[in-house]
């Protein structure tokens, strides 16, 4: 009996081979290691996870988007509540009993007022952006495609209401920094209501690229990664036949030992 016949060492460098294969799965997690396990199912994965890695992403940038336009409206409800505070003193300039010294203060007061509201104007930005600073459509990509965002000149829009020419020296001042608050805070009603859409709308594009992502996930995973049941039953199995095909090669390796023995 030949014990390195061929027949004898392919099946042990195949049980051998099949034993390797199956560590190399169970260590990975993943059925699919090399184009070798499976050329096309491979090519599908990368795909899928190309797809996976720019839904991500896009999730993220979405995700700031939505964070840049909830501080662009919270900038214009604190304009809007300084403009709420200068309508309620120009109803107090109103009040014919008001004399230079009371109409003086409400007039101070009234600056601080604008004083405010031209702060947050010029202060409110995110990420060092200013968003008040001029009429402007801010892009996020989201991996097949992109959203945008507008932001406003605010100042130049309140400047063309003359909602910050307060004069409160008189009744018919007062009157008529009434009428210029009033469109003021419309414009800024207007702002805050489109702001609102958009944010609504980029959560609504974070969550669909969110369901996609894990979609795409789940797809990939019935593809490349690994049945644990069935790979331990398989690697028992190449267990069994390697020892089995090693067993068999030392005994005919005796076999023939002995047979020299008696022949010599």
């Amino acid at each position: 009996m030949k014990v390195n016949n061929p027949t004898g060492l392919n099946g042990l460098n195949q049980a051998q081979l099949q034993q390797d294969n199956l560590l190399k799965k169970l260590a990975t997690g993943r059925r699919i290691n090399s184009a070798a396990d499976d050329a096309a199912g491979l090519q599908i994965a990368n795909q899928l996870s190309s797809s996976i890695n720019a839904k991500t992403q896009g999730e993220r940038n979405v995700y700031d988007g939505v964070s840049l336009a909830r501080v662009y409206e919270q900038g214009l409800q604190g304009v809007n509540d300084n403009l709420g505070e200068l309508s309620r003193l120009a109803v107090a300039a109103g009040n014919g009993i008001y004399g230079t010294e009371e109409r003086a203060a409400l007039q101070a007061e009234a600056d601080a007022y604008v004083a405010n509201a031209q702060q947050i104007i010029d202060n409110t930005e995110f990420a060092g952006k200013k968003l008040f600073g001029a009429d402007a459509s801010v892009a996020f990509g989201t991996g097949s495609g992109s959203i945008s965002l507008t932001t406003t000149d605010v100042a130049a829009g309140l400047q063309s209401s003359n909602a910050f020419a307060i004069d409160f020296s008189s009744a018919a001042g007062a009157s008529a920094a009434l009428d210029n608050i009033a469109q003021a805070r419309d414009f800024i009603g207007d702002l805050q209501t489109q702001a609102g859409a958009e944010a609504n709308r980029f959560a609504s594009a974070a969550s669909n690229l969110s369901g996609q992502r894990v979609a795409e996930a789940g797809a990939r995973s019935r593809i490349e990664d690994l049945d644990f049941a069935r790979a331990t039953s398989n690697k028992t199995a190449a267990d069994i036949l390697a020892q089995s095909s090693t067993s068999v090669a030392m005994q005919a390796r005796m076999q023939q030992q002995q047979a020299l023995t008696l022949l010599g």
